[in-house]
């Protein structure tokens, strides 16, 4: 236990230190619609939009029910709602530490995973986007419950996977990582049938219900499955977010040696292959990644790294695998110069984020009115100024539920000229 508290206190200050800037980013487009779908209300309105059916936004419980505790408990303070998602984020990799160590009974490897899934650069958008958050809690609740499984402890292991998949639908694809570790790494726990008929009965019942009865029309035209050509630009653009490289662009140098860095670490994975080392958890790290893709690859309109937990989960492990193979101080030199260069995608990323922009720019707005102060029950006109048009004002206000949240006690009301006629003359006409 003692080992485990300083692992735990590692990882934590090892993810304040990288990213810690994501605590004063400010809230975006759809943080606004659900704290206000979620918390802003009587209470049991705010239960009832919790665990009812969408109104707003997808069903899942648990995600909202975090905006309803965030919200209640915050507020207008943004920096509350990020740290639960970073509370969330390092008991993900602390469960990554204990689940690798109890699958290759490998401190060395464990540690190393649980390490490079805290400092990977692709969970920007759910560090600094409030409403990015439902894979990463999901994500928590799956490794959660793979860990649990391999502690034999299965009523605990399925309640959370049952959470895991109210927190983000797209866990359901976790079944397949227990069948898998039953398969191939057999020899370390005991073949459970009847918890694989179990959960396998809980992800259809949950499938048929999610998708058939709690996802409307309007989601599945955005959300749009695509069995087409796209499929391949999309693999191409999620196995480099997964292996390090950043979405963002002008980063040649630090590409360069993120290449060579991942070829030292391929020429050691094939020394561990030849030597038949470790090939069940090879094979096993490399299926976590594929079963992560879906089914995000099947949905190319809509691609972000952020929904990449599983997957890097499985290049957590392969790092692990590789790394524990070095000496001390050269293990800790790669690992430094993976930590450098995830700090370089990161800035690299912030300055040119949509998330970033849309944030800003929601604050910028927010800002001007509050030091102009129009009086109660004013209609706010958001038309095209210097600062954005009224379209991209009204997405990152989220469609106007900025200006109730952020100014109930005046009633304002939000008049975007993107979406519908507003008369100037008679209102307040919001401008850089």
């Amino acid at each position: 236990m003692r080992k485990d508290f300083w692992v735990l206190a590692l990882l934590t200050v090892f993810i304040f230190a990288l990213w810690y800037k994501a605590l004063f980013n400010f809230f975006a487009q759809d943080d606004f619609i659900l704290i206000n779908q979620f918390s802003q209300n009587n209470f049991l309105q705010n239960i009832e939009n919790v665990f009812g059916s969408p109104i707003v936004t997808h069903w899942r419980p648990i995600h909202n029910l975090y905006f309803f505790v965030s919200g209640n408990i915050f507020g207008k303070n943004y920096f509350g709602y990020h740290f639960i998602t970073f509370a969330f984020h390092i008991g993900a990799s602390f469960f990554i530490y204990k689940t690798v160590q109890k699958l290759t009974n490998d401190f060395k490897t464990a540690l190393i995973a649980g390490l490079i899934y805290g400092a990977h650069s692709a969970h920007f958008i759910s560090f600094f986007w409030i409403s990015g958050g439902a894979t990463t809690i999901g994500f928590f609740f799956l490794i959660g419950s793979i860990y649990c499984y391999l502690l034999k402890k299965p009523s605990v292991s399925l309640m959370l996977y049952i959470l895991a998949l109210l927190a983000s639908e797209a866990m359901i694809v976790g079944i397949f990582l227990f069948y898998c570790i039953n398969t191939l790494i057999q020899r370390k726990i005991v073949f459970n049938r009847s918890y694989l008929i179990q959960i396998t009965i809980i992800s259809l019942i949950f499938g048929i219900v999610r998708f058939f009865y709690l996802t409307p029309k309007v989601a599945f035209d955005i959300y749009r499955i695509e069995l087409s050509t796209k499929i391949f630009p999309a693999v191409k653009y999620y196995l480099l977010r997964i292996t390090g490289f950043a979405e963002t662009s002008g980063d040649q140098i630090n590409s360069w040696i993120l290449f060579g860095w991942l070829i030292v670490i391929a020429m050691l994975l094939v020394k561990t292959w030849i030597k038949k080392q470790n090939v069940s958890y090879l094979i096993l790290s490399i299926i976590i990644i594929i079963v992560g893709l879906f089914p995000f690859i099947l949905i190319p309109q809509h691609l972000s790294p952020h929904y990449m937990n599983i997957s890097i989960f499985g290049f957590a492990i392969i790092i692990g695998l590789a790394l524990k193979q070095l000496k001390s101080i050269t293990l800790i030199a790669f690992l430094i110069i993976f930590l450098v260069i995830a700090v370089y995608n990161i800035n690299l990323t912030k300055n040119n984020n949509w998330v970033i922009n849309r944030s800003n720019l929601a604050r910028t707005y927010i800002e001007q009115i509050e030091v102009i102060n129009p009086s109660s029950g004013t209609t706010l006109v958001f038309a095209d100024n210097k600062l954005s048009t009224s379209k991209e004002a009204y997405i990152a206000l989220g469609t106007g539920e900025a200006i109730k949240f952020w100014f109930k006690d005046k009633n304002y009301k939000g008049c975007f000229i993107f979406v519908e006629s507003c008369n100037i003359s008679d209102s307040f006409l919001v401008e850089h």
